[in-house]
């Protein structure tokens, strides 16, 4: 989901951590997006309290839906390392 920035009206992003990529790869990811904060290429990290009770709600949406993809993820590669 596309977000508008509160401050300049530009689109925003999830952050993204490399160091979360290289440590627990998709899920780290995952989890690492669906915590982390919101950030604009203009203004920097936006905070979630700037933002409507609308996208808030979304961005509430999104990360659940994160959370969750994340765990089936980790409980497919758990079954496959336990099927060895």
């Amino acid at each position: 989901m596309a977000y508008k920035c509160p401050k300049c009206g530009e689109k925003i992003h999830r952050g993204y951590s490399e160091s979360a990529q290289k440590t627990a790869g998709l899920v780290g990811i995952l989890f690492y997006m669906a915590f982390g904060a919101f950030v604009c290429k203009n203004c920097g990290k936006i905070a979630r309290s700037e933002f409507s009770a609308a996208d808030k709600t979304k961005m509430t949406v999104g990360s659940i839906i994160m959370i969750i993809l994340a765990l089936v993820i980790g409980v497919f590669i758990f079954m496959l390392i336990l099927e060895k």
